[in-house]
């Protein structure tokens, strides 16, 4: 029974049931028929000699014996009406073995006795007449029909057994496929949706618990597929950050290289007195000014490396651009006015965004500083809000499509004949990229009459 499969199961569980029940319920009509039917045939009996006694009260002695056997009569009922002296008025019997003779009642075999089935009840009572004569009623009514009964129900009984299996035979058959075959089904597609293909489904359109189960199957597997999905893409991206990291990283010690080697070959000029290195006074300078360099570089690496964006981007909140550009701009105000370049803010038209505020001050904080850094001695920077935008506008001269086309590459150079500051590393811009992607945000970096615009664009 353990090994079976579902439908055999299913059938033969429930076909037996049924025939358990139909064998109870056939055993119940068995023994308490005749129980019951005595029960009852003996309450009403009881009732209708009440009833007939109230009606002969009001009666002459005369007047009993067609009034009892009227009664009797109509409900099929043997009777037997007495005086005290045990004379007998009228009797009769359904049911009864009797003769209707005067005198005593007597237990022998006599012509003058009355004999009673012994498949009967009967009910007993007496009662005065108008005329003060005391009268002894009784009242039968015989048990035979059920022993009948019961003998029939005997008969039919196997008969009625075969027709009981054959119908439960059907009804189990039609319910187990009722039952097995939706869950048939959900099985077939869960074996396909092991393969994780797409647009599979149950598809079982029903109201009951395996239609709620078919739906579920269906919403859990979508939603297994839209996660591996996600996962996949993830996995993507993760790949492809740990693959920037990696190019990162080996661009980085490239681009340490060339100054470690630079001061290394004038620190060993110095050392050993080689040609123009003898002038040790100046060439100290360039050593310094070239660890500087380096210096700065080794932060921006280690700044750009250690920041993990993703994770950053996440820490949302609702932030007053306006108060953000303020902080960020304010002490680029006096690198700039040490470099001889106007600085102005405009906040006329302020706003808020739901962004990562340390995020976007960093964007900021290295477009200021890209800013500030090359725009000409005399020029002006500009920075304004314009319809959820933040512009900065500097005065310089406007970069060339090639050099565009290297914006947010790290470590690039412009051309060695180029009049360009040569110590730009590119991590600023290439930070600035990865940010924004992070936090979902655009910006544009073009040329106009003056110079250079970076503008940054913010979800309304």
């Amino acid at each position: 029974m353990k090994n079976m499969k579902l439908f055999p199961k299913t059938f033969l569980h429930c076909f037996g049931l049924m025939i358990g029940v139909i064998l109870i319920a056939f055993l119940l009509i068995y023994s308490l028929l005749p129980t019951v039917y005595q029960t009852y045939k003996q309450q009403e009996l009881n009732r209708d000699t009440m009833q007939l006694t109230g009606d002969l009260q009001m009666l002459t002695s005369k007047e009993i014996s067609a009034a009892v056997t009227s009664y009797a009569i109509s409900k099929g009922y043997g009777y037997t009406a007495q005086y005290e002296n045990g004379e007998i008025i009228c009797s009769a019997g359904v049911g009864l073995s009797f003769e209707m003779i005067g005198g005593d009642f007597e237990t022998e075999n006599e012509d003058d006795t009355i004999r009673f089935d012994v498949d009967s009840a009967a009910s007993e009572t007496s009662f005065k007449t108008v005329d003060g004569k005391t009268i002894y009623l009784t009242l039968s009514v015989s048990l035979q029909p059920i022993g009948d009964a019961v003998s029939v129900l005997l008969l039919i009984l196997p008969a009625a057994l075969i027709i009981c299996i054959i119908l439960s035979a059907a009804i189990a058959y039609f319910y187990a496929r009722s039952i097995v075959k939706p869950i048939q089904s959900i099985t077939a597609a869960t074996i396909k949706m092991q393969s994780l293909v797409p647009d599979i489904s149950c598809s079982i359109n029903r109201n009951d618990e395996i239609g709620t189960l078919s739906q579920n199957i269906d919403e859990m597997y979508r939603k297994l597929l839209s996660t591996i999905f996600n996962l996949e893409q993830q996995i993507q991206t993760v790949s492809k950050s740990e693959q920037e990291k990696l190019d990162f990283l080996l661009l980085a010690s490239h681009e340490l290289k060339t100054p470690v080697t630079a001061v290394r070959g004038m620190v060993d000029g110095m050392l050993y007195r080689v040609g123009v290195y003898k002038d040790r006074d100046t060439y100290l300078s360039e050593c310094q000014k070239s660890l500087e360099g380096l210096s700065e570089l080794i932060c921006r690496i280690l700044e750009t490396s250690k920041l993990d964006v993703n994770a950053a981007a996440k820490d949302k909140q609702q932030t007053d651009i306006g108060r953000l550009l303020e902080e960020t701009a304010s002490p680029y105000f006096v690198i700039a006015k040490s470099r001889g370049v106007k600085m102005k803010l405009s906040l006329k038209d302020n706003f808020s965004a739901v962004v990562s505020a340390e995020l976007i001050k960093k964007v900021l904080s290295n477009v200021f500083s890209n800013a500030v850094k090359y725009t000409d001695t005399g020029k002006s920077i500009q920075i304004y809000m314009k319809k959820y935008t933040v512009v900065v506008e500097n005065e310089c001269q406007p970069l060339t499509k090639e050099e565009l086309s290297h914006i947010g590459e790290p470590f690039y150079h412009p051309a060695k004949n180029s009049d360009r500051n040569g110590d730009s590393t590119g991590l600023g811009l290439y930070l600035t990229e990865q940010i924004l992607n992070a936090c979902r945000l655009s910006s544009s970096f073009t040329p106009y009459e003056n110079g250079m615009r970076f503008v940054l664009y913010f979800k309304e």
